[in-house]
């Protein structure tokens, strides 16, 4: 079976902005604890879809995070409802990215944040081949301090309730 993941990833160590955040957008959730200064959480409903309605109550800086084994991997990052980053590789046929909204520097200042090397950052998003050893999405989230993230999505959360807030 391959990895499907989809979570948000707000840069805050208030776990309350986020249950509001969910309360206020009229969703139901899933909140994890914060950890290295992110509160990740999910919205019930189409996993790889972003949820307007989390935009327009998001009160800072959001990280909506797409990993798919078999097929890419997908990173934007939001300053309230107004996106600041966006990287697309998929690999289902061959290789292709795209870079529509990419700041490099945005996402460097993200890692070195949290104490962690920016060398070899722009590597991760500029594949060659594919390495499903260490795969780059996975690197990245580990650089920006992300604990929750591998095989997360509405789809699993079941066998993960134990680690959560539910709200809604």
């Amino acid at each position: 079976m391959s990895e499907f993941s989809a979570s948000y990833h707000i840069r805050t160590n208030d776990r309350t902005k986020v249950v509001d955040l969910i309360k206020d957008s009229e969703n139901k959730g899933y909140v994890f604890e914060e950890t290295n200064g992110w509160v990740t959480f999910l919205i019930d409903g189409p996993a790889f879809n972003i949820n307007e309605s989390v935009l327009l109550c998001n009160p800072g800086l959001l990280v909506h995070y797409i990993y798919a084994e078999d097929h890419g991997w997908e990173f934007r990052v939001f300053n309230k409802d107004e996106l600041i980053f966006e990287y697309k590789c998929d690999w289902t046929d061959e290789i292709t990215i795209e870079k529509e909204l990419f700041d490099i520097s945005l996402i460097k200042e993200l890692i070195a944040s949290q104490g962690n090397s920016i060398s070899d950052v722009e590597e991760l998003f500029d594949l060659n081949d594919f390495d499903f050893e260490e795969p780059p999405a996975h690197v990245l989230a580990t650089k920006l301090g992300l604990v929750h993230f591998e095989w997360l999505s509405v789809d699993y959360i079941e066998d993960r309730l134990d680690e959560v807030l539910v709200v809604g």
